[in-house]
């Protein structure tokens, strides 16, 4: 990936982060939960990134375009959210809630599967020549966990900040490219696994458990 541009994400990313730790010692809860919960994943990935790269083997396909540049962006609806850009709507305070468990929910799916994924993560779209069908934790539940966990954030955090400009955005571009990095992942893995990634997408969801099976 170009440099110039990576720089640029890991300064949007920094800037995000220390509104979020000012929000946290102001004292305001729900944006401090909502940022807080996605830059745990961030740093997670992270670490999980070198250790996976140190223990696999070399690429032998990367994918291009739109899917493949997301996660640079990852920070521009924190940063509407830690700025409190935009207008916020007083939601009623259990769908408050509700949406608080779900962004600190989704982050545990997502956790949990980016550790049981362990070697076979990648910030990048891309298969290794090792690579191999993950059928165990989360995986048994849906063939895209990570996502999934991302999906649920996402949908908490609109609920729990009320923010309309965060909403819009999510609808718009979060969640359809949560789903294209899933299809374009899937079809990847397709080509490299052949009859084994095709049976497992036949027994288990893509993003919900029980749909989407192919």
């Amino acid at each position: 990936m170009n440099r110039a541009i990576q720089f640029a994400a890991g300064i949007g990313y920094l800037v995000v982060l220390v509104q979020a730790m000012r929000d946290v010692a102001a004292g305001m809860l729900v944006p401090s939960v909502v940022v807080a919960s996605f830059f745990a994943y961030v740093l997670s990935a992270e670490v999980m990134l070198g250790r996976a790269r140190a223990s696999r083997g070399p690429r032998t396909q990367v994918a291009a375009g739109v899917a493949q540049w997301a996660p640079l962006f990852g920070w521009v609806p924190y940063a509407v959210v830690a700025f409190r850009l935009g207008p916020e709507l007083k939601l009623p305070d259990p769908a408050t809630a509700v949406g608080v468990g779900l962004t600190a929910g989704g982050i545990a799916l997502a956790l949990w599967a980016l550790v049981t994924i362990g070697r076979h993560f990648d910030l990048e779209l891309e298969v290794h020549r090792d690579h191999e069908v993950v059928r165990h934790g989360p995986y048994r539940l849906v063939r895209h966990p990570i996502y999934a966990g991302l999906l649920l954030h996402t949908i908490g955090a609109c609920l729990a900040t009320g923010n309309a400009l965060f909403a819009a955005g999510s609808l718009v571009v979060t969640l359809p490219l949560l789903v294209l990095r899933a299809r374009t992942e899937e079809r990847m893995l397709r080509r490299e696994l052949g009859s084994a990634y095709d049976a497992y997408a036949r027994e288990v969801g893509m993003l919900i458990p029980f749909v989407g099976r192919t």
